[in-house]
């Protein structure tokens, strides 16, 4: 006959598994969010270098206009508020008149705690951040199907060489 120690002792670890049981099955049932993708459109008339988000590289961002995408972090949970750490360096400013980058040797290390515009949208896809001329950043999150082009928010001045593309 087993004593009642043994019982007591097989007891506790049943339940144990059953408390870790729910408990992974649970973690496992939330899922993880989506991985989004990066992208920036850039107001100001510095070419921005290095840029990162959370530690993501995105990469440059020319004057007036914007740089590639990237992969970003992944969508956050509930509804906010959330921000991203976002560092970049500013660097040669592109002059209209003449429609290159001026050779200033102009590098200013910059970064910004950069909060996430709320409501944030049911299935979101992108991080869009727009860097502004007088330095600050702002970031969104756009749902799935949203074309990041339509969201632009302030047009490439007609000087640009490249206002035709945009």
């Amino acid at each position: 006959m087993m004593s009642n120690k043994y019982l007591w002792w097989s007891a506790l670890a049943v339940i144990a598994l059953l408390v870790v049981g729910v408990g992974c099955s649970r973690a496992m049932a939330r899922g993880k969010t989506p991985i989004m993708s990066l992208f920036a459109f850039n107001y100001s008339p510095y070419y921005l270098a290095d840029v990162r988000v959370d530690g993501q590289f995105l990469g440059g961002l020319d004057g007036y206009t914007n740089g590639g995408s990237g992969m970003g972090p992944r969508a956050p949970r509930g509804k906010g508020p959330d921000s991203v750490q976002v560092r970049w360096i500013e660097a040669n400013r592109y002059d209209l008149a003449t429609n290159r980058y001026l050779s200033e040797g102009h590098r200013v290390p910059r970064e910004a705690l950069v909060p996430l515009k709320t409501p944030y949208p049911p299935n979101p896809a992108t991080l869009l951040l727009h860097f502004y001329a007088d330095g600050h950043v702002e970031a969104e999150l756009l749902d799935k199907g949203v074309n990041k082009w339509d969201v632009r928010r302030m047009p490439v001045p007609k000087e640009h060489k490249d206002h035709d593309q945009y």
